[in-house]
């Protein structure tokens, strides 16, 4: 039981004065509302009506009072790693009337692992993880929470982070795309001016710059998401669009083989610009890219998460495309990768008819259908779409009927940031037109922006994305060897496989743009002896890391046990 018998009113949130935890060094800014006043003042202007705040390292509670009290905020959640705080924390939410606060005692880290020594100080707020820079009188073995799984089970839309330099490497690969706002206490006596930089530099990367309000030289700053498309607001062009210039960005890596098939495919279907972001090819596939380039098909760029020391490859990538030239002039955006393939199904199959079908929208998400592996065990050479023509059910059960998406995006001054999945829009503009595939207008991801995935059933009608997530089952090694081209370490799983190897039916869908697809390869690729021979470099490289994944005892354990399963 917490014992004290005075209750400081500051910044408008009663705190209980417990002089051994609120040491004058405290007790002064408190009492005239100086204290942590330009976080509260922060997060009172700028929380909205459906956020979610994770605040990490809570102190005495203040900050996450004053989140939980602004009306409609959807939920807080608080992580503090000072045991001794939880109790006062916990006083002060009673004496505010806050009961909706989640409350987690632990350390907040960038990764999973073991649990972490954490050094109590007598003044609280200097506690933290590094023992060195003065005297503590304890240690608390704490868990660790990695900000990866709190941004996937919490989902916030805005971070509020006080924890005494842990702050450093905290978000290099985190996903902050759901994230519109952060304030930050940043602690340059730990990493230096330097290490400030760093922060903003990576952070400024992930699309958030410092807000016009925060003070010179002030060590909290607030930093507010950016508009994805710099430059002069965007003004729409009539529609129908008449000859769309239509923009595809994507990261590659080792994906030498497949490249050649999918641009071909996706120039028939009339998309006019290709952005390829790649890091640490081994196959190739960078050489190849520059070729490309060459010969005026494609821009190959070098990811620029590789110059912040970051691993988060897709979201720099993206917000990188933001400011590229054919981002500016595009009329249509899409974020895919080299396993999918838009197949329109109306008209000629290309992006006009579709357009011409849909009628007038502002985002129009296409529901992925999951080629299996169609019983082909090794890598043959070939067009995908012809070797893997199988896949899962256009007409599942309601228990296996969610799908991911990705969105074709109207770009205007309605978009206020470009996602891998879906866009997030600006409602203050007008109403925001989201269809799904069949044309029907499409509430859920807009509702939620945390949401990536929908419902398929009835979504087919016009245009669905055809993913050839494993082709064959030694191709399906060689990507587990790679590891995800998105998040660096992830590798994708026997469970990958077993949900994706669906071979149910057989659909042509528009054939007209396969034929397509296979002229223009013949016109304007096959001729270039040099890009062939880069081609076949690539194709070379893949059976050579197939055959020597097939002698390591870990991979032939994962081929027997993908054999062993019904095909």
């Amino acid at each position: 039981m917490l014992s004290y018998t005075e209750v400081i009113e500051t910044s408008g949130v009663k705190v209980p004065f417990v002089p051994a935890i609120i040491t004058p060094k405290i007790e002064r800014p408190m009492r005239s509302s100086r204290y942590e006043s330009g976080e509260c003042a922060a997060l009172r202007r700028i929380l909205r009506v459906g956020d979610r705040v994770l605040e990490l390292g809570a102190g005495v509670g203040l900050l996450s009072t004053v989140s939980a009290l602004v009306p409609g905020v959807q939920s807080v959640t608080a992580i503090e790693a000072n045991p001794d705080l939880i109790p006062l924390i916990r006083e002060t939410y009673r004496l505010n009337g806050v009961a909706r606060v989640d409350l987690r005692n632990g350390v907040a880290t960038a990764e999973e692992g073991p649990d972490v020594d954490f050094y109590i100080r007598p003044d609280f707020w200097a506690s933290s993880l590094e023992p060195g820079s003065r005297s503590y009188s304890k240690i608390a073995t704490l868990p660790r929470y990695a900000l990866k799984t709190l941004m996937k089970e919490v989902n916030p839309t805005v971070i509020v982070c006080d924890i005494e330099g842990g702050e450093m490497g905290l978000f290099d690969a985190a996903d902050l795309s759901g994230v519109r706002a952060l304030v930050i206490e940043f602690h340059a006596k730990v990493y230096g001016e330097d290490g400030v930089t760093a922060i903003l530099n990576l952070l400024a990367a992930k699309g958030f710059d410092r807000a016009p309000k925060n003070k010179a030289g002030s060590t909290v700053q607030h930093l507010e998401r950016r508009a994805a498309l710099p430059g002069p607001a965007r003004t729409y062009r009539p529609w129908p669009m008449q000859s769309p210039r239509m923009m595809i960005a994507t990261c590659m890596k080792d994906e030498g083989p497949f490249i050649l098939e999918w641009l071909a495919w996706h120039k028939a279907v009339g998309v006019t610009d290709i952005v390829v972001f790649t890091n640490d090819c081994s196959d190739g596939t960078d050489h190849l890219l520059d070729r490309l380039q060459d010969m005026g098909h494609l821009v190959h760029l070098p990811n620029p998460a590789a110059a912040l020391n970051s691993t988060a490859f897709q979201p720099i990538a993206l917000a990188y495309a933001g400011h590229l030239r054919q981002m500016r002039e595009a009329d249509l955006f899409l974020s895919m990768d080299v396993d999918e393939f838009l197949n329109i199904g109306v008209g000629d199959g290309t992006i006009q008819a579709l357009l011409q079908a849909a009628g007038e929208f502002d985002v129009l998400s296409v529901t992925e259908v999951n080629h299996g592996a169609n019983g082909h065990q090794h890598y043959a050479r070939g067009w995908l779409t012809e070797l893997f023509p199988a896949h899962q059910s256009l007409r599942p059960g309601k228990m296996k009927s969610r799908r991911g998406v990705k969105s074709l995006v109207r770009l205007s001054a309605k978009v206020e940031k470009l996602r891998n999945h879906r866009p997030d829009m600006r409602g203050d503009l007008g109403p925001v037109v989201w269809l799904d595939g069949s044309g029907r207008p499409l509430s859920t991801l807009a509702a939620d922006p945390g949401e990536n995935g929908l419902d398929c059933r009835g979504t087919y009608d016009l245009v669905r994305l055809e993913h050839f997530a494993l082709r064959s089952l030694d191709s399906y090694l060689a990507k587990m060897d790679r590891g995800d081209v998105v998040v660096a370490g992830r590798q994708v799983s026997q469970k990958y496989w077993r949900q994706r190897n669906r071979n149910e039916e057989v659909t042509a869908g528009n054939r007209g743009i396969h034929g397509a697809a296979k002229q223009w390869s013949a016109a304007h690729l096959e001729t270039d002896a040099g890009l062939m021979a880069l081609h076949e470099v690539a194709c070379t490289a893949h059976a050579a890391k197939i055959a020597l994944l097939v002698t390591q005892a870990k991979f032939r354990v994962r081929r027997d046990w993908a054999l062993a399963l019904a095909w």
